[in-house]
């Protein structure tokens, strides 16, 4: 069952994007929304922390919860476990699978994913195209105990969609590593760049909210198109 303060998190952000609130440009008041969902005080201050972390309200000490100004979203969000198609709501992303199956994990990527060699895991490699051009790859590898079917309807859409909203996954956080290095001509080939030319890589350890690894992933994005946000809030 999906955590209940995300399931208020993602209601709340699909109003602030409906404009359901731009006449006041803030969210009603925790006593508000703790009646409206019938939720502890508690749940409604980590669904407002998830909306922060999203980048969509700020709080004014005393004063409540406002919206923050609405743009294009047209980068990547590090705060941000919901896939690419939640950070560029604005554009139209498409993805084309590339592979899509099952393999033995080797020591190295036993070890990052803390599980035994010969583990069975879903490999995944994904051409993600914005706006009809090449964006980014991703190569994947799903824990299959955890994620027991994929298949390719489900990857050439959103796989973080149905992570979430199907297999009602609790995914809590993720160590992120951002790097740079020389693109192999395969994969210049699919980006559309040059061999060599440079690539921004971002490598996720994804866990569940009881600290359970399992996903494994790298993308390379294009290096004249991703750009990368991190949002910082000081208390």
């Amino acid at each position: 069952m999906a955590v209940k303060y995300k399931e208020i998190a993602d209601e709340l952000e699909k109003d602030i994007r409906a404009g359901n609130f731009d006449e006041t440009k803030k969210l009603p008041t925790e006593e508000e929304l703790i009646k409206k969902y019938e939720v502890s005080r508690n749940t409604i201050r980590k669904a407002i922390t998830q909306l922060v972390n999203r980048g969509l309200v700020y709080q004014v000490q005393g004063s409540g919860m406002f919206l923050r100004e609405k743009s294009e979203t047209d980068f990547i969000n590090l705060g941000s476990l919901r896939g690419l198609t939640k950070d560029l709501t604005s554009k139209k992303v498409e993805t084309k699978v590339l592979a899509l199956h099952v393999v033995e994990a080797d020591e190295e990527i036993a070890k990052q994913l803390r599980c035994d060699t010969g583990t069975k895991l879903y490999y995944s490699k994904r051409l993600r195209l914005v706006e009809n051009e090449p964006f980014s790859i991703e190569i994947s590898y799903f824990k299959k105990e955890i994620v027991p079917y994929l298949n390719e309807d489900i990857a050439s859409n959103s796989i973080y969609r149905y992570l979430i909203e199907d297999l009602k996954l609790n995914i809590g956080f993720a160590d992120k590593v951002i790097n740079c290095e020389k693109i192999n001509e395969e994969n210049a080939g699919l980006l559309q760049v040059n061999p060599l030319d440079p690539a921004l890589i971002i490598e996720n350890t994804v866990c569940l909210t009881n600290g359970t690894i399992f996903e494994l992933s790298k993308s390379l994005f294009h290096y004249q198109k991703a750009k990368i946000l991190n949002r910082i809030n000081f208390k």
